[in-house]
């Protein structure tokens, strides 16, 4: 019985950020040859600030892509629009869009833990 009583004290619960859709399409843009993807994200860590994004294929090469802001700031429980742009050549190969936790140096008092999530095409 003790054992488990420690081990309902001792646990902690490990929140990483969350970005929708799951499954995105990817839309035509007002600029000619051009398409894009609205991502959302949403910021459950306390400890991080920044995020980045990654476009990448079914063998997880990295795909060119534009953005408004490729490093984005986001506070503790702030939802933010991101739009990554992508040009209609590479749009066939687009298989994964990921955004990654960025740590401050200065930041970090214990064992970095760095949260990456992926969302995949339709």
């Amino acid at each position: 019985m003790k054992y488990i009583i420690a081990l309902l004290v001792f646990t902690n619960c490990a929140y990483a950020h969350e970005m929708t859709p799951t499954y995105f399409s990817i839309s035509p843009s007002f600029v000619d040859g051009v398409s894009n993807v609205d991502m959302k994200l949403f910021n459950r860590r306390i400890d991080v600030d920044y995020y980045e994004f990654s476009v990448y294929d079914k063998k997880w090469n990295l795909i060119p892509y534009a953005a408004t802001e490729r490093l984005v700031k986001i506070d503790y429980l702030e939802k933010k629009k991101i739009t990554i742009y992508i040009r209609n050549e590479d749009v066939g190969r687009v298989v994964y869009i990921c955004s990654i936790s960025k740590l401050l140096k200065e930041d970090v008092t214990s064992t970095p833990i760095s949260s990456r999530i992926c969302s995949k095409v339709k």
